[in-house]
């Protein structure tokens, strides 16, 4: 029961981490485009494309990380339940 208790704990953490990243992703993205100004020339947009490909990177794998644990506490929350019928 404590080691499914800290599992889950551990995977709701996990969750709450990798939604943090992706909002400070975001409010990155957001940021730099918003300083750049009006792109001009092919070294402007090239620096753009770049930045863009390692955003999305960034968020599509915080995205993986999170329902990775969010799958991870389901189960666990799953297996507690079942145990504790078990034992009733």
């Amino acid at each position: 029961m404590l080691v499914s208790s800290i599992t889950r704990f551990n995977a709701i953490n996990t969750m709450n981490n990798a939604s943090m990243v992706s909002m400070q992703t975001t409010n990155s993205l957001i940021n730099a485009v918003g300083k750049a100004g009006t792109f001009a020339g092919e070294n402007d947009l090239s620096f753009a494309n770049e930045m863009d490909k390692k955003f999305c990177m960034d968020l599509l794998t915080n995205n993986l990380l999170y329902k990775l644990a969010y799958m991870q506490e389901k189960m666990t929350h799953k297996n507690n339940k079942n145990s504790i019928s078990y034992i009733a």
